[in-house]
């Protein structure tokens, strides 16, 4: 009996044993578990940091550039990022995505200021008296060779003058040149001196073709490439502000302030600041650019210093002459108007008599009143003048006369180039994600 007593303490004491061994283990596999869990979730964490660090590297590069196409592959060189992936998709706003021992996370950024798509961009009504051809920016490019053409973009109104009611000869009108450019719109894109590219165009609608034809005439029978923009707000696609905030832009370093008080003499101010580390001008008051008053110097400076950015600023702006000024013009007018208790100011120019003409004002389409139309004009151009970087005419409320018969082209590389500095690439809010 003493035996099997002992015997079954023995088996017992061994069964508790083992109970406590198998608690132990299964305890000590949990503890294991624990610390594996724990090393994965740091190994984690460190790939998502190292992930943000693309991002972070990728944005500083692409900030400092100020071009949403700058090239961000050396991030993915620097070690200390150890980067699987980082990819920009756009179109702006842009998608930067950043891989790291396969997590991933991105964000998106939106580059505010810089746009200028079109040859002439107008929040001003716009009036064409004359022929009017357009080299178009070509835009987006919707197959092969083929393009979303833009010629001009515009707020509100855009009239064309009757010649025949005018009882004038010829006849007024816009339309595209197709891309059959004299200079091409970007480097690089003729891929061969036999390349052609042409506006996109379609016999279904014309709100799908892209080439307004050669004098067209009415505003009703306008194609996709002249653009109607409700929204349009020229100044902040510009300089990526608000147009309350100019001062900002003026007095932000980039532009040299001048202000003139002979009309007759801005071409000559204008050219007397810039050199080739100041090509942004900022001009205060009436500026009328004519041939044989300082145009010919400032045609020769712009061009010496490679393209200038001529802005005039609460003034009246006429352009005169047959050449093609190397230049962005961008007109800016917020609250003035030319029409005083005095008189008007286009009375003080040479052209006055002929902007001040009743006759002036007699479109193809649409109901003017060519004494308030006429007191409305801030904007005059004649001759064959032509800006290399187009205009952008930010004049809302106001007309914007075109009085001439030209071809009127678009330089993609200088625009991009002048616009670069107003680029500013942002995080967009709530877009932090992670997958």
């Amino acid at each position: 009996m003493k035996s099997q007593k002992g015997m079954t303490t023995l088996l017992i004491t061994s069964m508790l044993l083992i109970v406590a061994l198998l608690f132990s283990l299964a305890s000590y596999k949990n503890l294991f578990y624990q610390i594996k869990r724990t090393q994965n979730e740091v190994v984690a964490r460190q790939s998502h940091w190292l992930s943000e660090g693309g991002l972070e590297c990728g944005f500083t590069i692409i900030s400092n550039e100020q071009d949403a196409t700058a090239d961000i592959s050396n991030c993915k060189m620097m070690t200390d990022y150890k980067l699987d992936e980082l990819i920009l998709s756009g179109p702006n706003p842009y998608l930067l995505t950043s891989v790291s021992s396969n997590r991933k996370v991105f964000k998106t950024l939106e580059v505010k200021g810089g746009e200028s798509s079109g040859v002439v961009k107008s929040s001003a009504d716009l009036y064409f008296n004359g022929d009017y051809r357009f080299f178009p920016d070509p835009g987006n490019e919707v197959d092969s060779n083929k393009w979303e053409c833009v010629l001009l973009r515009y707020l509100n109104n855009i009239f064309i003058h009757n010649n025949s009611a005018a009882g004038i000869a010829g006849v007024s009108g816009i339309g595209s040149n197709d891309l059959n450019y004299h200079n091409s719109p970007y480097n690089d894109f003729y891929s061969a001196p036999t390349d052609v590219h042409t506006c996109q165009t379609t016999a279904l609608s014309v709100t799908d073709s892209y080439r307004t034809p050669v004098q067209t005439q009415l505003q009703s029978n306008f194609n996709a490439d002249i653009i109607d923009e409700s929204s349009m707000d020229l100044f902040k696609e510009t300089f990526g502000v608000s147009s309350s905030e100019w001062i900002t832009i003026r007095d932000g370093g980039i532009f040299t302030p001048i202000t003139v008080t002979n009309p007759s003499q801005c071409a000559s101010d204008i050219e007397s600041v810039l050199t080739i580390d100041q090509r942004y001008v900022w001009v205060t008051g009436n500026c009328s650019i004519e041939s044989g008053t300082g145009f010919n110097d400032l045609k020769t400076k712009t061009d010496s210093v490679g393209g200038a950015f001529i802005l005039v600023h609460k003034g009246l702006l006429s352009f005169g002459g047959a050449s093609e000024l190397n230049a962005v013009v961008y007109h800016f007018n917020d609250g003035y108007s030319p029409n005083k208790t005095s008189g008007n100011d286009w009375s003080s120019l040479s052209i006055g008599t002929t902007v001040l003409s009743d006759s002036m004002y007699v479109p193809t389409e649409g109901s003017v009143i060519p004494t308030t139309m006429k007191n409305n004009v801030v904007f005059y151009m004649y001759g064959s003048f032509v800006p290399s970087g187009g205009f952008i005419l930010d004049a809302e409320d106001k007309v914007s006369y075109f009085n001439s018969s030209i071809n009127m082209s678009f330089d993609g590389e200088l625009i991009s180039e002048l616009l670069t500095p107003f680029a500013k690439p942002k995080w967009v809010q709530g877009s932090w994600n992670d997958l």
